[in-house]
């Protein structure tokens, strides 16, 4: 096993470029699309992972367009699903490593269409949409009319092009058994191939993916492959426009595990902070920012395009702003409250004493005026988690809720200042809310490694919920030793992978699922730790 990094100091190989760990506009209107209750049928179904596709008859009396080339390089994708509705994406790139993915000028009409076989014998809802030029000819489709707790399958048509098959499924009602779910984070190309999506494609056992953020990343091109063959490098420097940042997702979305992941399953996407630049907060960034110029430019650059190549419920961005915090119920069972905790943060405190946004403890901290959440998140947070009623409350924060104490020697302990610790009036707040709801869990992401901890005594409070922490897709891991200083860590490694979640209505149970070698993309993937915890006690068990 490679020496373990730490998550301060991510050196990057011969350039001698020094990366930070894992962290994360538009027009007014969305595009419309028109729903029938029933669709003509293509007379091919192509293969749900791979992005080639078949003509197709016309199902209108005008001529098809006939594309020279395939038009569904990207996949297809579902997202945000509700218990009668879900979010069909995809976008049309005919060559996806050139702006405007080769699609010209003209909008371009698409259909799609919805069944409950793959084979579309039996088509449930139907309908049309524009791929808008000015979005990149990417489509969201809220398709409607659907049953809860359903498994269906879609796909769209452009033209004389079909796309892949993809699968998904709606949210249940009523008192669900279970609910089985993966927690994804931080997946660099660069550092690693995407073994992980390829272990939960291939999986018929979950019902959703709740991807915590780092779709992409802005650092400049890099190789780190052991064959030195840069085969997984960028293939432009760091993003800095709208057309440098949509090359970033179209080559990340180019990956066939990941295309396949998305194919498979419904996804819940949040971003951190590479989605811009490092540790970047409401006003600023973090200290290392590869692209440089007006930060507030490029974030209405790169919003945009986070929300083109995404399967959300969301309308596009409005003068460089896009709430992404929202919540997702699963019956009675779970209600889970997605945080955005980069766009609104005041800047991380204690900056002339700290370095790589890790320092010692100042008087800045416990400021209660300052802010995570921004004013209106925290309130949206504080109310939602007041009327909470489900046997589970999840708190999905995009960064380390529970607190560490990070420091690699000395007495004197150091915080990531640009998470939690670095807000703790504001923690406490949350705290606050979540201790009286109903078995509270909080699940997280960004740190590049696996993590299960008890929340409440890492900030001085009695136990009140453990703590999840999906390790890393692929990004480079931080595997140095922290426990000694941190007695309310269970679990740790630094590794790569993902976590599974299966909530129920008597327990909650966390798996850590680890790919043996992250370059290799057929990596065998194992579970390394499992914790579980029971209704009305916060303590967790490990199996």
């Amino acid at each position: 096993m490679a020496e373990p990094i730490t998550r301060r100091l991510f050196l990057a190989g011969a350039s001698g470029v020094v990366l930070a760990a894992c962290g994360t506009g538009g027009d007014d209107a969305a595009p419309t699309e028109s729903s029938t209750t029933s669709a003509p049928t293509p007379t091919t179904t192509p293969d749900t992972t791979s992005p080639t596709s078949t003509p197709v008859t016309p199902t209108t009396t005008e001529p098809a367009i006939v594309f020279a080339r395939e038009v569904f390089t990207l996949g297809v994708a579902s997202g945000d699903p509700l218990t009668d509705r879900v979010i069909l994406w995809t976008r049309l790139a005919m060559d996806p490593g050139v702006a405007g993915g080769a699609m010209g000028s003209d909008d371009v009409d698409v259909e799609w269409e919805v069944a409950v076989d793959d084979r579309f014998d039996e088509v449930v809802v139907a309908g049309s949409t524009v791929a808008e030029e000015r979005f990149a000819h990417s489509v969201h489709v809220d398709a409607t009319g659907l049953e809860a707790g359903r498994e269906y399958f879609f796909r769209f048509r452009a033209g004389d092009r079909t796309s892949p098959v993809g699968r998904t499924r709606t949210l249940p009602s009523g008192t669900p058994e279970q609910f089985r779910f993966v927690v994804t984070t931080c997946q660099d190309p660069q550092t690693g191939e995407y073994g992980a999506w390829r272990d939960i494609a291939a999986r018929d056992d979950i019902a959703a993916v709740l991807f915590t953020g780092d779709y992409i990343y802005e650092t400049p091109p890099l190789d780190f492959s052991p064959a030195a063959d840069g085969h997984r490098m960028w293939a432009t420097p760091a993003p800095s426009d709208l057309e440098t940042f949509r090359l970033r997702y179209s080559q990340v979305k180019l990956d066939e595990s990941l295309q396949a992941a998305h194919a498979r399953l419904a996804w819940f996407v949040m971003w951190d902070d590479h989605e811009i630049t490092d540790n970047y907060w409401s006003g600023g960034g973090g200290i290392f920012d590869f692209a440089g110029g007006d930060l507030a430019t490029r974030r209405t650059a790169a919003y945009q395009a986070w929300w083109e190549h995404q399967p959300v419920r969301l309308d596009p961005p409005v003068d460089g702003f896009l709430e992404v915090y929202r919540s997702a119920r699963v019956g009675d069972l779970v209600e889970f409250f997605m945080l955005d905790t980069r766009q609104f943060a005041d800047e991380p405190p204690c900056r002339d004493t700290s370095r790589f946004d890790l320092g010692a403890d100042c008087g800045e901290r416990d400021d209660p005026d300052r802010t995570l959440l921004g004013a209106g998140q925290e309130t949206w947070l504080l109310e939602g988690l007041g009327a909470a009623d489900t046997t589970w409350t999840a708190l999905v924060s995009p960064v380390m809720f529970a607190g560490l104490d990070a420091r690699s020697s000395g007495d004197v302990p150091e915080y990531y200042l640009e998470g939690w610790d670095g807000y703790t009036a504001a923690r406490a707040r949350v705290a606050e809310a979540l201790a009286a709801t109903s078995n509270p869990v909080v699940v997280s992401g960004d740190y590049h490694a696996s993590f299960a901890l008890d929340v409440g005594p890492g900030f001085g409070r009695e136990l009140l919920a453990p703590e999840f922490m999906s390790t890393a897709i692929s990004s480079a891991p931080f595997g140095a030793e922290i426990r000694p200083n941190n007695p309310h860590v269970r679990h740790f490694a630094g590794d790569n992978g993902y976590l599974l979640c299966e909530v129920g209505v008597e327990s909650w149970t966390a798996e850590y699922r680890t790919v043996a070698d992250v370059w290799d993309p057929k990596s065998p993937v194992e579970t390394t730790a499992r914790f579980v915890v029971d209704v009305g006690n916060p303590e967790m068990r490990r199996l």
